[in-house]
């Protein structure tokens, strides 16, 4: 009767260890499969969304309110190993004429990606036809992680866009950076010697129609001069050279000197700015003389060790000649918590000088989400 009941025991046990081990391979397929289609799904949709509840003091005025600051929906599709497609739905809040208040959807991206063979000194070069990247703004955002708070100092100002429709040539230079400095700091620029961009657009950006004849040349040089000794460190000039979106066609130059640093804990941008004219041309008198303007943008960021947050600050310097209504200064601070890989929780404050304009200060407080996926 012991033996019997022994073996009834056993027989239960190693009946209950099977179940379980086939359980732990069943969660580990399961976990497996879904981290596949993850990945599938990353390949062919993504998602980015700036979510805030914003306080606005300007002098004694006061406003509050819950935002959709802007959304994005990416589709995407690869025939092959040298042609691909995307699409960017532009999600935000019209706050102009008849249909203010309404959320509309525009688009920000439609392009045929041509990925070329390797040559030269240039790794991973390809072309984007059709509504495309302009060659600054996706590049500075890879580094500033906060275009949640708000945007980056040049399309702040009016200067430029992120997007156009023309065509733009980008490319690696001299390969990879090691991957164990991409791990450690989750960089987003793997140009082992930097990289370039540049191309030939409409110049009104993607939300404008094109209004004179001529058209914008952009590009971007980035060197990184000591990959080995220091791999975050990075040297950056940008320039444009057109004609501001207007049929009197202003002139627009820029030239713009950019120095960068990223690390584990540490990232900081520098950027010094000279010009003339703006994209849209608004920066001109009434005959069309542009206006020339300056200015600085200094950015920090320091993630605290062994923790998901982050503490983070801009200054911004721009200055317009005869014309004090486009100067101002703005501060930025702020406190963020990362949750999911780039997705996080901010709360910042803004404060803009408009004393040149006799208009006083203008001060946002903010909690804000960005969910990337």
């Amino acid at each position: 009767m012991i033996f019997f009941r022994t073996c009834c025991v056993f027989l239960m046990f190693s009946l209950f260890s099977l179940m379980q081990s086939k359980a732990q391979e069943l969660n580990d397929s399961i976990k497996e499969e879904a981290e596949n289609l993850d990945q599938i799904l990353s390949q062919y949709f993504e998602g980015q969304w700036f979510l805030a509840y914003q306080y606005k003091r300007l002098n004694h005025e006061e406003t509050n309110q819950f935002r959709l600051k802007r959304g994005y929906i990416t589709f995407k599709h690869k025939f092959n190993e040298r042609f691909d497609v995307r699409f960017t739905q532009d999600i935000t809040l019209d706050e102009e004429g008849d249909d203010a208040g309404n959320v509309e959807m525009r688009l920000k991206y439609c392009y045929l990606n041509i990925n070329l063979g390797e040559f030269a000194f240039f790794h991973n070069p390809q072309f984007e036809i059709g509504m495309v990247h302009r060659p600054w703004i996706e590049f500075e955002q890879a580094i500033n992680l906060y275009r949640v708070q708000g945007k980056m100092f040049l399309s702040k100002n009016s200067i430029l866009g992120s997007a156009d429709f023309g065509l733009t040539f980008s490319a690696l230079l001299g390969g990879r950076i090691n991957q164990q400095f991409i791990n450690r700091t989750g960089t987003k620029q793997k140009g082992k010697y930097g990289s370039l961009s540049v191309g030939i657009y409409n110049g009104g950006g993607y939300h404008a129609l094109e209004k004179n004849n001529s058209k914008t040349i952009e590009g971007r040089l980035t060197i990184r001069p000591l990959p080995k000794i220091i791999p975050g460190f990075k040297l950056s000039y940008h320039g444009i050279y057109g004609k501001g979106n207007t049929e009197l066609n202003p002139d627009y130059i820029v030239n713009s000197g950019f120095i960068s640093y990223e690390s584990k804990h540490l990232v900081f941008t520098g950027q010094y700015y000279r010009g003339k004219g703006n994209m849209s041309g608004s920066f001109a008198d009434s005959l069309g003389f542009a206006y020339k303007s300056k200015g600085f943008s200094l950015f920090g960021e320091y993630k605290i060790p062994k923790t998901r947050m982050t503490l983070f600050g801009r200054y911004d310097d721009f200055s317009v000649k005869n014309n004090k209504w486009l100067t101002n200064k703005t501060y930025i601070a702020g406190v963020g918590y990362y949750f999911y890989k780039n997705s996080k929780f901010i709360l910042d404050v803004e404060h803009m000088d408009w004393d040149s304009r006799g208009m006083g200060t203008t001060v946002f407080y903010e909690a804000a989400i960005e969910i990337i996926f």
